[in-house]
């Protein structure tokens, strides 16, 4: 009877929850107001190993943005770099991010590691040797929004396991965004550096 009662105030609470928001939205008349309920039960979740990582060849469109036209930056330079690695007969490897820092403005590099070195370059697109060699790797899954949590788990390792690093982390994307449906199921793969 007690998990009755329980599961019931759930329930209530959700729809007092829904019935609250729908009401701020017409208060405020805002047409593109939508009412998200949030599944509590999941949580990102990530693991943490060492690993030697190998010296990569990568192509890469730097820009400056801030965070808000982030995803559009992304998406307009993943573009440029896919079509270059179609065009040139060319197989990605892993699709990177290179951040230079982490406030507005952002200095960002969209990346593509790449197997063999294309004969010219066009457009935007560079290419640079990222040096291999001892890392830590935070495997992560969950929302983009939340990747806070993998770079604090990161810190502390690299605290709890006197570890100093070496230059800025990356970011690996191991699944498309594209074409996930549930945000908790992105995962992303950051690597730092270290000194043995």
């Amino acid at each position: 009877m007690k998990f009755i009662q329980i599961v019931f105030s759930l329930i209530l609470a959700c729809i007092v929850n829904i019935q609250y928001s729908k009401a701020l939205c017409s208060i405020e008349k805002n047409d593109k107001c939508n009412v998200f309920i949030q599944d509590t039960s999941k949580l990102p979740s990530l693991q943490i190993e060492q690993q030697v990582l190998k010296t990569m060849t990568i192509i890469y469109i730097p820009d400056t943005v801030n965070m808000s036209g982030l995803n559009k930056v992304f998406e307009s330079a993943y573009g440029e770099l896919f079509i270059f690695l179609t065009k040139n007969k060319i197989l990605p490897g892993k699709v990177m991010a290179f951040y230079h820092n982490y406030s507005d403005p952002i200095a960002v590099e969209a990346a593509v590691e790449v197997g063999n070195v294309p004969d010219a370059l066009t457009g935007r697109i560079k290419l640079r040797i990222v040096e291999g060699g001892n890392a830590v790797v935070v495997h992560y899954t969950g929302p983009y929004e939340e990747m806070e949590t993998p770079y604090n788990a990161l810190t502390k390792w690299l605290k709890d396991n006197h570890k100093k690093a070496t230059g800025l982390p990356f970011e690996a994307y191991i699944n498309d965004p594209s074409m996930v449906k549930d945000k908790y199921e992105l995962k992303t793969d950051i690597y730092q550096l270290i000194k043995e």
